[in-house]
C-alpha cells in the first residue's frame, strides 16, 4: 500500500485546529487537516465568548466545598452520571489538588498568559482571515438575584482583579438601564467592559476553513485511527489508508486522549459535555453577553437567535445525551427575563475537553519533536484559538516564543 505524505497533518478540525490550520497555510507550508465533520463539534454549539478574564480556575476552594451538594442536585450546573463516577475518580483527586490556594494562584497566572489580550490578538487573526464581522466587542455581565451568590463569586472576581482584569461593580438601577430584559430580582451585577464574543461559533469555523483552504489547505473528511513517531516525522492512518508527515499537530478536543498516549503523554484528559438551548425568535437583543450568577450559564444574542449554553456534565463520549439540561437552561432563563420568547428552541450537546486545573496542553510531545500538542481547552476553546494558532506556528517554525509554556506542558502530570 502506498503512503501519501504532507508537511504538516492536524488532527481536529473545531476552532483550535482550524485556527492552527489557516495560521500554517498562511506562512506558506503544505497543511492537511483531518476531521470528519470539521467545525460541527463542541466549537459549533459554544457559548462564544471571548473572555479576558477567564483567569479564576473552575477548580478552587468554594467550588470543592460546594461540590457535594451540587452533585445531589439534579438541576445543578454541575453533574456527573452515577454510571461514569468510578472512572471519573482520578480526575476529581487531580481536581481536589488544583484546587488548594498556592495552585490556584498559580494555575490563574498561567491561564492570564493566555486569556488577558485574547480580543486583541483575535481582533487581528480575524481581520487577516476575513472573519472581522464576526466578532462582537460588548462586554461580559455577570448578574445576580441574591446576596449570596454575589458574594459567593467574590473570590473568583477578586482573583479576576488581582491578575488585571476591568471589573466595574453595578448596582439594580444600572441594571434595568442597560439590561431591561432582566427580572427586576437581579439587583446585583458585575461588568466586564473588555470581553468580547463571536456572533455565529459555527460561522466563525466555516470561515476559517474557507480561508485556509484559500491559502492552498486540503481538508480530509476522515478519522485518523492509528498514529506513531517515525524516522523523519510522524505516522498515521485513516481507515483506508496510511500516511506521513514532517510535523504533526494534535489539535482533537475532547478525544485528543489516545493520540497524545500515543505520542508520549499520559493525561488525565476527560469530557464536560456542554449543552445549549438556542431560541431563534427571543423577543429581545442583548447589549452584552451575559452569565446568570444564579443558574451558571452564559446568555449571548448571536445571529441565529438567543443561545443559553452551559453546564458541566460528567458521563464520557459514549453514553446517551441527558436534554432535560438544556431544558433547564431554558427555565433558568425565562426566570432571568420575564418576556423571553422560548418557542422553537433547539437542543443541543457537545464534547468539551478538560483537564482538572482547567489548563490546555501545548507543547511539543514527550515521543517525538515533530508533533506539538494543542488540546485540552475546556471551556476557552474560542478564546484561545487564535493565541493557540500563533503559538503553534512558532513552535513549528521553531521560533522563539514570548510566553513560558511551562504550565501547559504535555508532562505535568507524570
Amino acid at each position: 500500500m502506498s503512503v501519501s505524505r504532507v508537511e504538516i497533518a492536524i488532527l481536529g478540525g473545531g476552532v483550535v485546529g482550524l485556527a492552527c490550520a489557516f495560521a500554517l497555510a498562511d506562512a506558506g507550508r503544505e497543511v492537511a487537516l483531518f476531521d470528519p465533520s470539521p467545525g460541527r463539534g463542541a466549537s459549533f454549539g459554544n457559548a462564544g465568548g471571548i473572555t479576558p478574564g477567564w483567569v479564576a480556575p473552575v477548580a478552587m476552594p468554594a467550588t470543592l466545598r460546594a461540590l457535594p451538594r451540587m452533585l445531589l442536585d439534579s438541576a445543578s450546573p454541575l453533574t456527573i452520571r452515577p454510571a461514569y463516577l468510578p472512572q471519573l475518580l482520578p480526575w476529581l483527586w487531580h481536581f481536589a489538588l488544583a484546587a488548594r490556594p498556592h495552585r490556584v494562584e498559580a494555575i490563574s497566572k498561567a491561564l492570564a498568559a493566555l486569556t488577558l489580550d485574547a480580543c486583541e490578538v483575535w481582533a487581528e487573526f480575524a481581520a487577516h482571515a476575513g472573519l472581522a464581522h464576526l466578532l462582537r466587542r460588548q462586554g461580559l455581565l455577570y448578574v445576580y438575584a441574591k446576596q449570596t451568590s454575589r458574594d459567593g463569586a467574590e473570590p473568583a472576581h477578586a482573583l479576576r482583579r488581582r491578575r488585571g482584569v476591568r471589573l466595574e461593580e453595578v448596582d439594580q438601577a444600572w441594571l434595568q438601564d442597560f439590561a431591561p430584559m432582566l427580572a427586576p430580582e437581579y439587583r446585583f451585577g458585575v461588568y466586564a467592559p473588555d470581553a468580547g464574543h463571536v456572533a455565529d461559533p459555527g460561522a466563525l469555523c466555516d470561515g476559517l476553513a474557507a480561508s485556509f483552504e484559500a491559502k492552498g489547505g486540503r481538508i480530509v473528511r476522515k478519522r485518523i485511527d492509528r498514529i506513531a513517531p517515525a524516522a523523519n516525522g510522524v505516522a498515521f492512518g485513516t481507515g483506508d489508508g496510511d500516511w506521513q508527515c514532517d510535523k504533526f499537530v494534535l489539535a482533537a478536543g475532547a478525544h485528543s486522549k489516545p493520540f497524545a498516549t500515543a505520542l508520549g503523554a499520559k493525561l488525565p484528559l476527560d469530557v464536560e459535555r456542554g449543552y445549549h438551548a438556542t431560541l431563534p425568535q427571543p423577543g429581545l437583543e442583548l447589549p452584552a453577553q451575559l452569565i446568570d450568577g444564579e443558574g451558571k450559564y452564559a446568555v449571548t444574542s448571536m445571529a441565529g437567535g438567543l443561545r443559553l449554553a452551559g453546564t458541566v456534565e460528567f458521563a464520557g463520549l459514549d453514553l446517551p445525551p441527558d436534554y432535560r439540561r438544556a431544558e433547564q437552561l431554558i427555565s433558568n432563563a425565562k426566570r432571568l427575563m420575564p418576556a423571553l420568547d422560548a418557542s422553537d428552541a433547539s437542543l443541543w450537546m457537545g464534547f468539551r475537553p478538560s483537564l482538572p486545573d482547567g489548563l490546555p496542553v501545548l507543547g511539543v510531545a514527550p515521543a517525538t519533536p515533530r508533533a506539538i500538542f494543542a488540546f485540552g481547552h475546556a471551556h476557552l476553546g474560542v478564546t484561545l484559538a487564535a493565541k493557540t494558532a500563533s503559538i503553534v506556528a512558532e513552535l513549528i517554525a521553531g521560533r522563539a516564543l514570548q510566553i513560558d509554556l511551562s504550565p501547559y506542558s504535555p508532562l505535568r502530570y507524570a
